[in-house]
């Protein structure tokens, strides 16, 4: 069975599939409010188990390419079909593309160091520094760049560099020089009225050499303690597809006889 890492991206990166995929998920929403911190002076805990749904908004709507990123696009899509797209070979969507998410859950565990991050789909991983404790330099650019945040109240506002080419024209492409900075904070809304936890992430990507403006995107992920991050990976179905190249059966062990183990 072919993999389904095609509608995944274009959930991540089709405004409408992505909005589609939200309404799927969170009904109508009443106006929120701000989510009220336990203790004075705390800052909020992000912690905890996600889901897309909220809504995702971006602006521009279309993407707003130089003439020469222009040209490159048409290119690319005169040459590349749904069969060339990167999903189906592992590659990471990385930032800023992962932040408004495919249907899958997402972890967060915060520290007073760090954020960890954690995505069900293509098994993402990504670490936020805090810029008050003593971040590490970026060694290689990575799909998710180089992350340093700082508190502003009770928003976390990240600010990511470093990150390599992503060069899939039709998955909102960046290159090496792109610059994001995200605003995330905890919202409460009423959803049939119940109170419900939601994470908004208020992102502003700024790449020059392939856009003339910057893209102003908000994404949202619901709280959903209910969930568990299962594993996730495409490298089995590539492996498959090289035994049968190959002409290689594996072992069937399941298949084997019960046993006493001696």
């Amino acid at each position: 069975m072919p993999p389904l890492f095609p509608l995944v991206d274009d959930l991540m990166c089709n405004p409408v599939a992505g909005f589609v995929a939200a309404a799927a998920i969170v009904f109508a929403v009443a106006p929120h409010a701000a989510l009220a911190q336990s203790a004075p002076g705390a800052h909020p805990d992000f912690s905890g188990l996600y889901f897309p749904g909220g809504g995702r908004s971006q602006t521009p709507q279309q993407l707003p390419f130089t003439p020469a990123a222009k040209k490159l696009a048409l290119e690319y899509e005169s040459h590349f079909t749904l069969d060339d797209d990167p999903g189906r070979y592992c590659i990471w969507p990385g930032m800023p593309r992962a932040v408004w998410g495919a249907p899958f859950t997402v972890e967060i565990q915060q520290r007073p160091q760090d954020v960890s991050i954690y995505w069900e789909g293509y098994g993402m991983y990504r670490k936020i520094y805090m810029a008050d404790h003593n971040p590490p330099k970026p060694v290689l650019p990575s799909a998710m760049g180089s992350s340093v945040a700082h508190w502003e109240g009770d928003t976390l506002v990240v600010e990511t560099t470093n990150l390599k080419a992503y060069p899939y024209m039709t998955r909102m492409a960046t290159s090496s020089d792109a610059h994001v900075v995200e605003r995330l904070h905890l919202e409460e809304r009423d959803i049939k009225g119940e109170k419900q936890k939601f994470l908004v992430n208020q992102l502003v990507l700024t790449d020059p050499k392939v856009y003339t403006e910057p893209i102003k995107i908000t994404a949202t992920l619901q709280s959903r303690p209910d969930l568990n991050l299962l594993e996730y990976t495409c490298t089995d179905t590539l492996w498959e597809d090289y035994l049968g190249q190959r002409g290689l059966t594996l072992p069937d062990l399941d298949a084997l006889p019960s046993g006493t183990a001696k």
